[in-house]
């Protein structure tokens, strides 16, 4: 034994110190154990980078290595017990790779990971690489990972697979509750769209009804044509005083009994316009008929904005598609009122109509206050309001929106029959020219709200609207800047594009409202959608009063052709608002989400 230790001795003594690790026998003590290894890869763990670079070196004989001084080795290189120590070294130190290649192996941070590529060495090829980790005791044939590491690489495969879940749940989120949330209401919720959907049909048939038959009994009765036209117009005016009053002191009265009251209302108002009839002639039934008129624009308002509240506070999530659900409704109305109108007169007199309105709306309103959930409107505490919202810049842009929309459609009320008298219509195609832009406008609209909904693209449908609606009026005119006359199938194209562009305009224009007010620091309350409510129904009966108002004033004026560039120009102008509006805003909330 004595001789194995003798610094003269030939063999192990001379071999390199790399290869001693390589056969597994100590150097200096038992505590400097090789590092692990990987079984593919010849490299040591703890220092990646340093792998490609290594040299291996060939052992074939040991005898004319160079001697080293302090390695404790055999005496003889080819002895029996020699190789057989080395053969079972070799055996332990193969299991061991074994071993290590079902193992993970642990992170590395390093600035050059992307380019720390693993590269396979052949096995026999295999060495250590220094400087390895002192003092660490891992002996071959061991776990080769402590446990603090083992249970790191565990939490860190863990922390992986649960953000790749997260991540996924998070791109299905959008389309979940665009499509999920709106498809799993419940049967109350079902009834309570139904009944806003129903509500805001009666409102627009109540309005629109008159309009086959009313002008000749006026006429009958000694009014002039100014007077009816101050019958027609006086209710877009009340509703335009009124809604914003609703919706400021809806918390007072309470949303649901105000949506019952307007109903109540309007229904008693109605079966009144009835009896009209019966009255003399002069300014009895003129006066009578303005004031069950206004009446009715307060009953009216008084629902219409309450229906607005209501949906943002049962739907919050699909504002977009219930808002658009109502409009389809009120355009159903819008294009049906004169239709069901003239037919009841037909078939019963003036006082059926009426009649039968008033009917529809008192079950509506017996519906209502049973199926209708009763929400708590507590007043909330605070000085923000009405004219605090007014100060909001989105608020004015969303208001100029909205007028701009009602302008561009009441416009034609009075003013597009006389436009198609040229082409010497019958009544009835002249009412299919009507309803191609009203019925187009209550198809498209549940279209908008669901892609709203979906995309979260509200300035992006408002500007398309605004953009459609300014090819639509120049073509309707047409414009005196086009080289050619009006021709009636541009005119029906036309018409049927703005129906589609107002519903683009129109639609998104509530959740903009909503969603600025709240990013304001407005809570989430009946006041808070009352006020919203109460400017957007205001904004509308505002510009729906104006347009055929103003804009046959302006046609006697100036003609037909110009005013529909003048309401191109003042589409183009709201783009020009938008563009510069938003354009600064989207770059700094892009800045603040990349921060």
């Amino acid at each position: 034994m004595a001789s194995l230790n003798s610094d003269s001795a030939p063999g192990y003594r001379s071999a390199p110190r790399n290869i001693q690790r390589l056969r597994g026998t100590s150097v200096q003590s038992e505590d400097r154990s090789p590092p692990a290894y990987d079984s593919d890869m010849g490299y040591n763990e703890r220092t990646p980078l340093l792998a490609p670079a290594m040299s291996l070196p060939s052992v074939v004989g040991y005898d004319s290595a160079p001697s080293v001084s302090d390695y404790p080795g055999p005496s003889t290189a080819r002895s029996e017990v020699g190789r057989d120590e080395f053969r079972r070294k070799r055996k332990r130190m193969r299991k061991y790779q074994r071993i290590q290649t079902q193992k993970m192996r642990p992170y590395i941070a390093s600035p050059f990971m992307p380019i720390a590529t693993p590269l396979p060495i052949p096995l026999e090829r295999r060495a250590p690489s220094s400087p390895r980790e002192p003092k660490r005791n891992l002996a071959y044939g061991s776990g080769g990972r402590r446990p603090e590491e083992k249970l790191l690489a565990d939490e860190e495969q863990q922390a992986t697979s649960s953000t790749e879940e997260e991540s996924a749940s998070d791109e299905d989120e959008s389309t979940i509750s665009a499509k999920g949330s709106f498809a799993a209401l419940s049967s109350k919720e079902w009834v309570t769209v139904v009944m806003l959907a129903l509500a805001n049909l009666c409102s627009t048939v109540a309005f629109s009804c008159i309009a086959p038959f009313y002008p000749d009994e006026a006429k009958k009765k000694g009014m002039t044509e100014s007077q009816t036209g101050i019958v027609f117009g006086i209710f877009e005016l009340v509703m335009f005083v009124m809604a914003p009053i609703f919706g400021r002191y809806m918390t007072v009265v309470g949303s649901k009994n105000m949506f019952t009251l307007g109903l109540a209302i309007t229904s008693i108002t109605a079966i009144l316009f009835g009896f009209l009839n019966f009255l003399p002639s002069g300014n009895i039934f003129f006066f009578a008929s303005l004031l069950i008129r206004i009446l009715e624009a307060v009953g009216d308002a008084a629902f219409v904005t309450s229906s607005f509240a209501i949906s943002a506070k049962c739907f919050p999530g699909n504002i977009a598609v219930v808002v658009g659900i109502m409009e389809t409704f009120a355009g159903l109305g819008y294009t049906a009122g004169p239709v069901i109108g003239g037919v009841l007169y037909e078939f019963g007199g003036f006082q059926t109509p009426f009649l039968v309105l008033g009917v529809i709306l008192i079950v509506a309103t017996v519906l209502g206050w049973w199926l209708i959930e009763n929400y708590k409107d507590a007043e909330v505490g605070g000085s923000k309001g009405m004219m605090a919202m007014l100060r909001i810049p989105v608020i004015w842009i969303m208001v100029y929106a909205v007028v701009v929309c009602a302008i561009s459609l009441s416009f034609l009320d009075p003013t597009l029959s006389a436009h198609l008298q040229s082409f010497h219509l019958s009544p009835t195609m002249v009412g299919l020219m009507f309803l191609l832009c009203g019925g187009i406008y209550t198809l498209s609209a549940p279209v908008w709200g669901l892609l709203i909904d979906r995309f979260q693209c509200t300035i992006s449908v408002m500007v398309f609207g605004s953009a459609a609606t300014v090819f639509s009026m120049v073509l309707i005119g047409p414009s005196p800047f086009l080289p050619f006359s009006k021709n009636l199938i541009i005119i029906g194209i036309s018409l049927a594009v703005l129906g589609v562009a107002a519903g683009a305009l129109y639609i998104p224009t509530f959740q903009n409202c909503l969603d600025a007010v709240k990013e304001h620091g407005y809570d989430d309350s009946f006041r808070t959608y009352g006020c919203v409510s109460g400017v957007f129904q205001s904004a509308f009966a505002f510009g729906g009063f104006m347009g055929p108002t103003v804009g046959g004033f302006v046609v006697e004026k100036i003609g037909f052709a110009w005013t529909c560039t003048v309401i191109a120009a003042i589409h183009v102008m709201f783009l020009l608002t938008v563009a510069i509006f938003y354009s600064p805003c989207c770059k700094r909330s892009a800045s603040q989400r990349r921060t």
